[in-house]
């Protein structure tokens, strides 16, 4: 684990670019002193937790009128002594602070530096300090929920509630292979067995929201496809709001697979459109654009099926669904029919489908949107209890782990019967390593590089 350090760090905490106004944040032993000799004032003079108007100079002269606003080390939100500093947007003042204080005795702060001392201080658990990060890049309202509820702790509370059986189990059989002359009473086989099995089933259950967990985190794929001129195109314009896809009645305007970012009710998403499936190329441009709309397919999350309900479904447009829809079965991605171009008399049989729309009219979009997200996280709002969620990739990988050291504890207990109370303490130990990995206590230095590197300066 790493040593928390005590030197002051500095890094302009705003984005990069003109504004309004901007944050200077100086953290660590002597960031008062640093703050202070840049005000021209004794650290005195700058009382907690209140603002104060100051005159930040260097050699050169007067840089800004600042704010100042000082919070002791007990109550920071780096566990340091913390000061922040609010000047105007110049990107030449901010700079020329940060010189400032960093010829007043601070260093410049590698990224995630300052949420890295949160976490090494105890204000933030690794996960919660991984929720600082996504919360900055959510974009949407579903993403925003997930990441300010791991932030508040809602996914370390169900590790730990995880954690506790799991440690109690641990205990009994070390007190009764550490202390075998005391009167503590052996856990029969049978037992142990029971309550391995029953430990398991809620850590793999919280791993498998990873499935939708990783769509909040990344964003989700949707290839739009169909037969050429189903109206694709326009869906993908009426689902993002604006025209961004050619539209017109001549079949095959799209050759080349769009891509767009989309907010589908609160899921981030990525919108792509292709090229009419099913019809017969004209050269060398069509069968790439056929190529690419498959490979497309392949690659998404998710595919919305166009059909156009203007006209009536031919043999070549039910072979380019029944393609699309086995090979969608194959790799276990959901697959939404949506009948386009209500707005039309509808010519198309009597078939099921999930939903209906007109893009010109906007009828139907709506409730398209909700469907992905509900066939995607199980809830039209998304996920029920998003804190709850799993969203990287290494904590699915730690909860797998601990998923398996368990079940293998179980089948222990069965398989070795003269030595399994060994065997199993064995086990749940990795099992709880595998979880305080998640929070912290268990993870490496270079893991912790690893996540604080992807940070942006200043936070």
């Amino acid at each position: 684990m790493l040593i928390s350090p005590t030197d002051a760090i500095a890094a302009i905490a705003t984005p990069p670019g003109t504004g309004a106004l901007a944050i200077v944040r100086v953290s660590g032993a002597g960031a008062l002193r640093a703050a202070a000799a840049v005000l021209g004032r004794a650290e005195e003079a700058l009382p907690p937790r209140r603002a104060c108007l100051a005159s930040a100079r260097d050699q050169e002269g007067d840089i800004d009128q600042v704010v100042a606003l000082y919070h002791p080390a007990a109550r920071s939100p780096t566990g340091e002594d913390l000061v922040e500093l609010t000047c105007h947007g110049s990107v030449y003042i901010q700079r020329r602070l940060l010189a400032a204080l960093l010829a007043a005795g601070a260093r410049a702060a590698r990224p995630g530096e300052f949420t890295q001392r949160a976490f090494l201080s105890g204000r933030l658990d690794l996960a919660q300090a991984e929720a600082v990060c996504d919360l900055i890049a959510g974009g949407t309202r579903l993403a925003h929920r997930s990441a300010l509820s791991q932030l508040e702790g809602g996914l370390s509370s169900r590790v730990a509630g995880l954690r506790g059986p799991v440690l109690e189990l641990l205990t009994h059989l070390e007190a009764c292979l550490d202390h075998p002359d005391e009167d503590i009473a052996p856990l029969p086989r049978t037992e142990a067995q029971s309550r391995l099995h029953r430990l398991a089933e809620p850590v793999a259950r919280l791993a498998d929201t990873f499935r939708t967990g990783r769509i909040l985190r990344e964003g989700l794929r949707v290839c739009i496809v169909g037969r050429p001129n189903a109206g694709k195109s326009s869906l993908l314009n009426a689902l993002l709001g604006h025209s961004r896809a050619i539209v017109c009645a001549e079949p095959g305007t799209t050759r080349d697979v769009l891509e767009e970012p989309c907010d589908l009710a609160g899921l981030p998403a990525v919108l792509v459109d292709t090229a009419g499936l099913g019809h017969d190329s004209r050269g060398a441009a069509d069968e790439e654009g056929l190529a690419r709309a498959q490979r497309a397919l392949r690659a998404s999350d998710l595919a919305l099926l166009v059909i156009d309900g203007s006209r009536p479904v031919e043999a070549a447009d039910e072979s380019a669904h029944r393609r699309v829809l086995d090979a969608s079965a194959a790799d276990g991605r959901p697959v939404i029919t949506v009948l386009s171009k209500t707005d039309l008399p509808r010519r198309a049989a009597a078939a099921p489908w999930d939903c209906a729309v007109s893009a010109l009219r906007g009828a139907g979009v709506e409730e398209l949107k909700r469907l992905v997200a509900e066939r995607l996280g199980g809830h039209p709002d998304g996920p029920a209890e998003p804190g709850a969620t799993v969203t990287h990739q290494r904590h699915h990988a730690a909860l797998r782990r601990c998923a398996a050291e368990l079940e293998e504890a179980a089948l222990c207990v069965g398989r070795e019967p003269g030595c399994w109370e060994e065997l199993c303490a064995r086990n749940l130990r990795e099992a709880l390593s595998s979880l305080d990995e998640i929070t912290g206590p268990a993870a490496g230095d270079e893991v912790l590089h690893g996540i604080f590197s992807r940070f942006c300066l200043g936070k």
